[in-house]
């Protein structure tokens, strides 16, 4: 009945696949009727379409020296860590009671009520570790998911303003095994700027705490 518990690989937040378009234009757009096809404010006058300013950040480099990303790998290692030990207190309560069963109804012959309530024991105890299992796993998950939201809206905040104060239109993600940028000129890489803001604010944002 031994039974080993891997909740997956749930460690790493990452900045994978996290592609943030960013749209500045100065003028309003102006009312359209529903019968209308929407247009893009950036086209609606076409004398005054101007070429977008896009720039692109490198995702490696944010997941590996972005210190919210550090800590929260680290948070969630530590919450892996503790459901592990009290899977394994709840497992090993729960394998000593079934040992005992068996040994018990290998020890003597058993009459069939007996040995069918021993057989759903057993059957009971094996539920109640995959009902614990099922749920540790999910607590896990449900807390990377917070995390992997937080980061995302973090860094969705930051570039808002980044973007408005840099008057930039785009900001793309190139990473390695899924670039979204073929091909950048390292003049539009804006990935060190990003990177030291985003930790100077949240250093603050620590320091307040």
């Amino acid at each position: 009945m031994k039974k080993d518990w891997i909740i997956g690989s749930l460690l790493g937040l990452q900045f994978i696949g996290l592609v943030w378009m960013y749209f500045h234009f100065s003028q309003s757009t102006p009312a359209i009727s529903t019968s209308e096809v929407p247009v893009a404010s950036a086209f609606q006058d076409s004398s005054k379409v101007r070429s977008a300013v896009v720039a692109y950040v490198n995702g490696d480099s944010i997941n590996a020296h972005f210190q919210f990303i550090k800590d929260k790998e680290a948070q969630l290692q530590n919450n892996l860590k503790g459901a592990d030990a009290e899977f394994q207190r709840e497992y090993a309560k729960r394998e000593k009671e079934a040992q005992e069963l068996v040994q018990y109804a290998q020890g003597k012959q058993l009459p069939d009520d007996e040995a069918r309530v021993v057989e759903e024991r057993l059957a009971q105890l094996e539920g109640e570790i995959q009902q614990i299992e099922a749920k540790m796993s999910g607590d896990i998950a449900a807390k990377k998911e917070a995390m992997m939201k937080e980061l995302n809206d973090r860094v969705k905040k930051y570039l808002e303003q980044f973007s408005a104060d840099r008057n930039i239109d785009f900001v793309l993600n190139y990473q390695e095994g899924i670039p979204i940028v073929l091909h950048g000129n390292p003049a539009f890489n804006v990935t060190a700027e990003v990177l030291s803001g985003l930790n100077q604010e949240y250093q603050l944002e620590k320091e307040k705490k």
